[in-house]
């Protein structure tokens, strides 16, 4: 049976549908569960039993490489045909968050301006601000509009959308207040720095603050920031933090360019950004992580995981998302060692500390300090096992 999932947290500000409106929605997340458990692990069924006998007949060998594998699937009907319906699924979901969202944007940019009237926290908006160009090139994941996209000084539709539509996209594995990821951060930076008493958290990629407000429930003595692109998208984060009484400090900022004295912060942190920034961009941006890191310091990370210990198809499923979702830097990301990657911006590569963690339909997550397990060996679950990794910066 497919697991049943809740709405999101009515907050203040979350668009709420009507009847017909969250009837598409239920229905789009029930057949993402359904395609989930019944489409997708039968790919590999496919390609074993009938995709690969045929390229070895044609070519005297086996596939090579991940390019091999993607080229002999999408020729194959099975995986048109889940295509299709996934790329689909994702349209469908960002049209129906629009749809609420619009219906509602007066109601929710009246609700933004009430709980940012008497601040506990602070917004920064840079109004020279310039997006990067790689963000601007593509709405990333769909989304349209991305993060960047700003309509008027009092927008905060792309928040609103994101605030609904994410949820509904992660299936609800991000729980109903969208912190379950960065309750999984603060699991992992207690785990593995259990002495760390940060003055000043940084969230590199903040959008919305999700994953910001655990850090700041779990050092509630320490100041607690959140840089992003988008100012529509950082106004809506920063009145929902108000409305739940978070104080956090939200500043319009890139990540490869964080506009902090160095070594101002003792826990830096980002959570799914690498894998939805340029390679040139990524580089500079842990780089910067590692400089504004306090000496003695934590920078920890999450996102979709390295790849290369999969097998030829578990890296074609683990890159779909590359080619037919809107996630051009995607599989660049799974092809990083990661500790490789935080020793190339400046952090000890013997000290660099990697996880993963499965997470429920209700944002539940636990850590395992193994990729890979019984259950997690091909593509069917060991793709949406998360990857954490972070390092202490050198005293």
């Amino acid at each position: 049976m497919l697991p049943v999932i809740d709405q999101p947290f009515p907050h203040d500000l979350m668009p709420i549908p009507d009847h017909d409106e969250h009837a598409r929605e239920d229905f789009t997340v029930t057949l993402k569960l359904y395609a989930s458990e019944h489409l997708y692990p039968y790919d590999e069924i496919v390609y074993e039993k009938r995709a690969k006998p045929k390229f070895i007949k044609e070519n005297g060998r086996e596939p090579e490489n991940c390019d091999e594998v993607h080229h002999l699937m999408m020729d194959d009907p099975f995986t048109q045909f889940w295509s299709g319906i996934a790329r689909n699924m994702q349209e469908s979901l960002w049209d129906t968050q629009g749809r609420i969202a619009e219906r509602q944007l007066d109601r929710i940019e009246a609700e933004a301006k009430k709980n940012s009237a008497e601040p506990i926290g602070s917004l920064t908006l840079d109004p020279d601000f310039k997006t990067p160009a790689y963000i601007e090139a593509v709405d990333i994941h769909a989304m349209p509009g991305g993060y960047q996209t700003t309509l008027s000084e009092d927008d905060v539709f792309q928040g609103a959308v994101y605030d609904r539509g994410a949820y509904y996209y992660t299936k609800g594995m991000v729980g109903r207040h969208g912190q379950g990821g960065g309750t999984a951060m603060v699991m992992a930076v207690k785990d593995l720095y259990p002495d760390l008493k940060p003055k000043r958290i940084l969230d590199v990629g903040c959008a919305i603050g999700w994953s910001t407000a655990p850090l700041l429930h779990a050092y509630p003595n320490a100041e607690v920031y959140g840089i992003d692109i988008g100012a529509a998208i950082l106004r809506y984060g920063h009145a929902r933090s108000e409305s739940l009484g978070d104080k956090i400090h939200y500043l319009q900022m890139s990540g490869d360019d964080i506009n902090f004295p160095d070594g101002y912060f003792d826990l830096v942190v980002s959570g799914g950004v690498f894998h939805e920034t340029s390679n040139k961009a990524a580089k500079k941006m842990i780089a910067e992580m590692h400089r504004v890191t306090s000496p003695g310091g934590v920078c920890m990370n999450y996102d979709i995981p390295y790849g290369g210990a999969y097998n030829l198809h578990a890296q074609f499923m683990l890159n779909w998302d590359c080619y037919y979702n809107a996630e051009p830097f995607w599989r660049q990301w799974t092809g990083w060692d990661r500790t490789e990657f935080m020793a190339n911006g400046g952090f000890d590569q013997d000290i660099v500390q990697e996880w993963w963690a499965d997470r429920d339909h209700h944002g539940n997550f636990k850590l395992f300090k193994d990729p890979f397990d019984d259950l997690h060996t091909s593509a069917r679950g060991g793709i949406g096992r998360v990857h954490f990794f972070g390092a202490k910066k050198a005293a």
